[in-house]
């Protein structure tokens, strides 16, 4: 298996390691290395993006076993095969696909997603008319296979950074935005990590001879005031009334994108206890992960003096006192 990436090494977990181990060892590397709550560290970002690319292969069961096949015989992929991130050969069912009518975005090792637009392919492209397989096959194969093709002149590729909301990020769809000039339009997929590219071809300079080098275009993501993400995870906090902690109540929380979910708080919830709802999390085209709501109880500051007495006298009632 030389040169193929060890994904259970990446996430110090062991090969028999069960899916909700997996998910417990992920959240806490994920908050451990996320991008935003360790801007000064260096390496946080790409140890980030490299546990993530190996969450979304081993918290996936049928991902995993093409995985596992993979490390007893690493020709498996090249013998037309799927790889354990995609679908079959040349159907790529990776969470960053942008669906109908965007084209498909293959992640490259460096986290740049390459755009590849159904219906063009031209003449422009046929030197990296491979290019989609060897971005796949790259991922798994450190530095990838030598391409015995030219490779395109790096000094021609232009790059720009586009700000992109939290709400966005959530959303996916188009953004626009003008280049030298002319009008580019980009897919965004749902749920597109802070920090990744997205590669635009034959965007870039053009050389003497018409050749012309790529547009790669770095996705930074806004924060979003009162909710962060966590892998595919959305955490938020929800602040309750003190009564509301005792007697438990039904709550509703506003998400980034304007709907408002119910979330029923147990009586005796304790501050700082987490809860979790399912499917309210970052959807991507193969998952949607989980909505996580903090409690915090806020006490009452300016309890007039009859207000006190009649707390006062119910804890003691209640044995509470």
């Amino acid at each position: 298996m030389s040169g193929l990436k060890d994904y259970y090494k990446v996430m110090g977990v062991p090969e028999g390691a069960t899916s909700e181990e997996i998910k417990k060892v992920y959240r806490k590397l994920a908050r451990e290395f996320h991008p935003d709550q360790n801007k000064d560290k260096p390496g946080a970002e790409e140890r980030f993006k490299e546990i993530s690319e190996a969450y979304t292969v081993l918290s996936d069961v049928k991902k995993r076993k093409e995985y596992d096949e993979q490390r007893r015989n690493p020709f498996f992929s090249a013998q037309g095969r799927s790889d354990p991130r995609h679908g079959q050969s040349g159907q790529t069912s990776d969470p960053f696909s942008a669906g109908r009518g965007g084209g498909r975005f293959y992640r490259a090792p460096d986290g740049t997603y390459v755009r590849m637009d159904d219906g063009q392919r031209t003449q422009s492209q046929t030197d990296d008319s491979d290019a989609g397989f060897n971005d796949i096959f790259s991922s798994f194969f450190s530095g990838g296979r030598e391409q015995q093709k030219t490779r395109k002149n790096p000094a021609l590729d232009r790059h720009r950074t586009i700000h992109i909301s939290f709400r966005r990020m959530l959303a996916g769809g188009k953004i626009e935005f003008d280049h030298q000039g002319e009008k580019i339009r980009v897919s965004i997929p749902k749920g597109i990590q802070d920090g990744f590219r997205i590669r635009v071809k034959g965007k870039g300079k053009t050389a003497s001879n018409g050749r012309s080098g790529d547009l790669y275009i770095t996705i930074r993501v806004d924060e979003a005031p009162g909710i962060w993400r966590e892998g595919n995870d959305l955490h938020t906090e929800a602040p309750i009334g003190m009564f509301e902690a005792v007697f438990g109540s039904d709550g509703k929380i506003k998400l980034p994108l304007g709907q408002q979910i119910n979330v029923k708080i147990p009586a005796g919830v304790q501050p700082g206890e987490v809860l979790r709802v399912k499917g309210k999390g970052v959807e991507t085209e193969s998952e949607t992960g989980s909505l996580f709501v903090h409690v915090r109880v806020m006490i009452p500051k300016n309890l007039n003096a009859k207000q006190k007495a009649a707390l006062s006298d119910a804890a003691r009632k209640a044995r509470l006192k």
